[in-house]
């Protein structure tokens, strides 16, 4: 059994930010699947959104947010997180991360910082480094973390369950308010349970596209936080709004990656094949409008031609500037064949990033005592029905710096007694088949009839699907050993099942829920959460 002060499930920009200000109260342990840089922060290109420039203002960033979110964002909440944007830019260059500059001559402060505009923003307000910002902010937080001696990283190990009333024997079958006491944790190396115990633990987890065949994220990206919260009985908004991101690479194997929105604020637009562009018949911001309509007005072009991708041309972007502002991009796309100073880039939309999630408060509490929950695993209401580029950055650093500083980490907390994990059975090598076959049956399922255009129809028919391979995935993990791609299935199914059930909540089209027998906006009937 371990002990500590502080549990972080996750190491992306939510989770280290949050370590990092809570280790001044006291011993603090982050669980990483993998690697402390395998997560979607380090794969984030395009930048951070915040108001540093005179020409800009607060109230602008704050009707950008809430337009493209389709008004169901929280205006107070945007105020909040737009107007600490600016401390949240200065916390990073503290940390020591090396954001592109106007003039390299001079120091890197705020005033010197580059900015470039991206879809659905009215000015030029998103900070950047290169195209690869969030590996160089995950660079700076790693090195703050190591650095740190009351930081203790335990990469390769996977959160099974949180540790709450459920798990503690009752007298009389009544449970209070769930409390959270920590986690058990796999060890994935050698496939043991490990009991972690906290006074706080932090939900910092990350998305969940890998729900869907097609995705930008990597593959740690299976939604755990969000299905163990649902499990011990959080509450979760939003869950139909997911975020196709309009612009992956197209790979006949499926090996996406992720082409900037910056390109097409630098000047790139989209062509059909046929060499036309189409995006000013969808939006008055033609290819640099909101990503839901970009998304959608791609996917109703392939159908409509019985196409697998379009063209992103920057060939007319100053080529000197695209080597310097898009090295990755530039790489990436070399690898493949491609010089896109010359060439068009073939590309189609994939599940980029969730707008729902957990809810939370403006500081990351969740409805289960001593847990808090940050960044893309969370609902703060920030996104709304779609999420303005850059914003998600901006949101998870003030989020989990926040929570890092909330009142409550200085409580004591009573434990009860925890027992340690108890292993039931062993790992069926032969049923495990069926259950990894259904891993790919849900990605299949999600990718085909829940993607981003829908209709109530085959909604139905993917919830009673996937609601059939849910219960064969649940009673696999109860009678057998645990392995950390049981828990990962086990986790897909549940987002799936969140996902398909909040779609039919939703009898309207709104942000990047588009339905095809509810084609316009109900303010009326539906200018709120979807909570389950």
């Amino acid at each position: 059994m371990y002990q500590y002060d502080f549990l972080v499930l996750g190491s992306g920009i939510a989770g280290l930010v949050y370590a990092l200000e809570v280790s001044r109260l006291g011993k603090v342990a982050v669980i990483t699947k993998k690697e402390l840089f395998d997560c979607n922060s380090d794969y984030a290109q395009g930048g951070i959104a915040a108001v540093i420039d005179d020409h800009d203002s607060f109230h602008s960033h704050v009707e950008d947010t809430f337009i493209a979110g389709a008004m169901l964002g929280k205006k107070k909440i945007i105020e909040i997180i737009v107007k600490e944007g600016p401390e949240a830019i200065e916390y990073l260059l503290q940390k020591g991360t090396l954001f592109t500059v106007k003039n390299p001559l001079l120091d890197r402060s705020i005033e010197n910082l580059s900015l470039t505009k991206e879809g659905g923003h009215s000015k030029q307000r998103v900070a950047y480094a290169a195209d690869s910002t969030g590996h160089e902010i995950m660079q700076a937080l790693i090195h703050s973390c190591k650095q740190n001696p009351q930081i203790d990283v335990f990469e390769n190990h996977i959160a099974v369950d949180l540790i709450t009333q459920h798990h503690i024997p009752q007298t009389d079958g009544f449970i209070p308010r769930i409390a959270c006491w920590g986690a058990y944790i796999l060890d994935i190396n050698d496939n043991k349970i490990k009991t972690f115990v906290s006074k706080k633990t932090m939900l910092a987890t990350g998305g969940a596209a890998q729900v869907y065949l097609q995705s930008t994220n990597p593959d740690v990206a299976t939604g755990d936080g969000i299905a163990m919260a649902r499990l011990a009985g959080a509450r979760v908004a939003n869950m139909e709004f997911i975020q196709f991101h309009p612009t992956a690479f197209y790979s006949p194997d499926g090996h996406t990656f992720l082409i900037t929105e910056a390109l097409r604020g630098e000047g790139a637009i989209l062509r059909l094949q046929n060499g036309k562009t189409f995006m000013e018949n969808y939006h008055a911001m033609g290819s640099l409008a909101p990503r839901d309509i970009v998304s959608r007005a791609i996917d109703f072009e392939l159908k409509k031609r019985d196409e697998k991708y379009v063209y992103l041309d920057a060939t007319q972007v100053d080529h000197k500037k695209l080597k310097t502002h898009f090295p990755y991009i530039d790489k990436k796309c070399l690898k493949r064949g491609i010089d896109f100073t010359k060439d068009y880039i073939p590309v189609a939309p994939a599940a980029h990033y969730f707008c729902g999630g957990i809810l939370t408060t403006i500081n990351g509490e969740t409805d289960i005592a001593n847990l808090f929950a940050a960044g893309e695993v969370a609902c703060t209401g920030l996104h709304g029905a779609n999420r303005l580029a850059s914003n998600s950055l901006l949101e998870a650093l003030v989020v989990a710096k926040r929570a890092g500083n909330h009142p409550s980490n200085l409580e004591e907390v009573e434990f009860p007694q925890i027992p340690e994990w108890r292993e039931v059975g062993v790992f069926n090598e032969n049923d495990w088949v069926v259950i990894s076959h259904n891993r790919e049956v849900v990605k299949h399922t999600m990718q085909n009839y829940v993607g981003i255009t829908r209709s109530r129809r085959l909604l139905k028919y993917a919830q009673t699907r996937l609601n059939s391979i849910y219960q064969e995935i649940d009673n696999f993990y109860h009678h057998n050993n645990i392995r950390k791609e049981v828990i990962e299935t086990r986790n897909l199914a549940i987002i799936a099942n969140l996902i398909i059930k909040s779609a039919l909540q939703r009898k309207e089209s709104r942000g990047l829920h588009f339905v095809t027998d509810f084609q316009e906006r109900n303010d009326e009937l539906y200018q709120k959460d979807t909570i389950i």
